[in-house]
């Protein structure tokens, strides 16, 4: 008689400090039918720890050598000046909720130009409509800050690199090394994931603070873990905590709570679906709470406040005309994340150069045609309950995305949204790029990369080498925003 759920495998119960845990089948990683093709495709062989240590060390380095020049590890900062996140957490030690600059009685904060880019004006205060990780982190990182240089309202290089860059270079090939169980095509994938996908101008501005951005690349991690945990053990504690990082990070993310909620009811019964809206609820909680005491209304974000003073624009009117979320922006949303073409400012034999001339977006399946192995794997991945679940997880945040006003404003040449589902969509069809026969899945995967490598190095310019004197002079507390 076969196991009418092939995806699962029953073993004998044992002790485990989860009573949760105790009496359910544990999940495997990959299904049986693609573990018998990978038996041929990766070898039999299995890899030591210091072989699969070795081969993250290479990725580091390639990664090092391959986008150095665009990323600048050794110059990455953020200043509450610029950045709103760093400046309500300063807000926060000082008892105020409010980014509202000191000499706010000289301005008019009505106009844009006169407070913080993005920021919103309400009933005569600024706030910041960003999600809340960066205040936190600033929260957190300041009796560091304030022994070091005796402010709260800087990012040091080394606790913001630690903080955003590395988690997600260890979470990236960590994840790809669970679905793969073979690390050299994980250091593959990692790379082409951080070099070959909006990651990478997003990694670029993150050197100067840019809040966005920095949010774009910390949610990376957080849907990584919540990925690796739904198609691996489904323990749903870590989906949990990656999606804590996403929602603080990304508000929109907080839909997978619904795949959570699902999976937790399918594998711990309805004791498990409490436990885990229970943990919803206080995830959600913080983010309730910011937004009433900013705008007095918990369901309220603030982003249409934003547009204060900014009604003219194409965004400003777009709102002021529809509103933040509305079905007439469904067409120019789908045009820019799925057709639009990149805007070519020079082909040659030898010379291939896009420009910037195109800031609303560029078509996934353009810029990273790996994606499409959510289609061509899907043969693989929907025998997998975890895989499903999450790839229909994804389905309302594309549709968030397809109402939202804004298709990614300042995007030359790629489409940052989209990172609110790739990385599972990558996850979930990572065990269907490789091998096949003649290794055709390896050779397009390889290919793919290859291609995505070579164009977002192009769109994306190396970063300008700061002066080492005026490094040294920020850290002492002297003007920032020099470097």
């Amino acid at each position: 008689m076969t196991d009418p759920n092939p995806d699962i495998q029953l073993e004998p119960n044992k002790p485990s400090g989860d009573p949760l845990e105790a009496q359910v089948p544990a999940a495997a990683p990959i299904c049986p039918t693609l573990a018998m093709e990978s038996a041929t495709t990766f070898g039999p062989r299995t890899w030591s720890r210091w072989e699969v240590l070795g081969c993250f060390v290479l990725t580091a380095i390639m990664i090092q050598v391959c986008l150095g020049p665009k990323l600048r590890l050794s110059q990455w900062e953020a200043d509450a000046s610029s950045n709103a996140g760093i400046a309500e957490g300063v807000a926060w030690l000082d008892g105020r909720f409010d980014i509202t600059p000191a000499n706010a009685d000289e301005l008019d904060l009505r106009d844009s130009e006169q407070r913080q880019h993005d920021t919103a004006y309400f009933d005569g205060k600024v706030y910041n409509v960003f999600p809340p990780l960066v205040s936190m982190l600033t929260v957190i990182f300041a009796p560091l800050h304030n022994y070091l240089i005796d402010k709260t309202d800087f990012w040091l290089q080394q606790p913001y690199v630690y903080t955003f860059f590395w988690p997600l270079v260890v979470t990236t090939f960590v994840v790809f090394y669970r679905q793969l169980r073979h690390p050299v095509y994980a250091a593959v994938l990692t790379l082409g994931f951080i070099g070959g996908t909006a990651v990478l101008p997003n990694l670029y501005f993150c050197r100067s603070g840019y809040l966005g951005q920095m949010d774009h690349v910390i949610s990376q991690v957080g849907l990584l873990i919540l990925a690796a945990d739904l198609l691996g053990k489904q323990r749903i504690w870590p989906a949990l905590l990656g999606l804590m990082i996403a929602t603080y990070s990304r508000q929109l993310t907080s839909l997978y709570g619904l795949v959570l909620l699902f999976m937790a009811a399918q594998r711990y019964g309805f004791k498990g679906f409490v436990l885990t809206g229970f943990a919803l609820a206080m995830i959600a909680a913080p983010l309730l709470f910011l937004n009433y005491q900013k705008f007095g209304n918990p369901l309220d974000f603030g982003y249409a406040n934003i547009y204060v003073g900014r009604e003219t624009e194409f965004m400003g009117a777009r709102v002021a005309e529809h509103g933040v979320f509305s079905p007439a922006f469904i067409g120019d949303n789908l045009y820019y994340l799925h057709a639009a073409p990149p805007v070519i400012a020079e082909v040659s034999l030898t010379k291939l150069r896009f420009t910037d001339g195109n800031n609303l977006g560029t078509s996934l399946w353009i810029t990273t045609p790996l994606a499409a192995w959510l289609l061509l794997g899907a043969g693989v991945w929907w025998k997998r309950p975890g895989a499903r679940a999450l790839i229909l997880g994804t389905l309302p945040i594309l549709a968030g995305l397809a109402l939202y006003h804004s298709p990614g404003y300042l995007q030359h040449g790629y489409n940052r949204f989209a990172l609110d589902f790739l990385p599972i969509w990558l996850a979930v069809a990572a065990p269907a790029m490789f091998g096949g026969k003649r290794h055709w899945r390896t050779w397009f995967s390889v290919a793919c990369i290859a291609w995505s490598l070579l164009y977002f190095q192009s769109i994306t310019p190396d970063a300008r080498v700061a002066q080492p004197d005026a490094r040294v002079a920020s850290i002492s507390g002297a003007e920032h925003g020099q470097v």
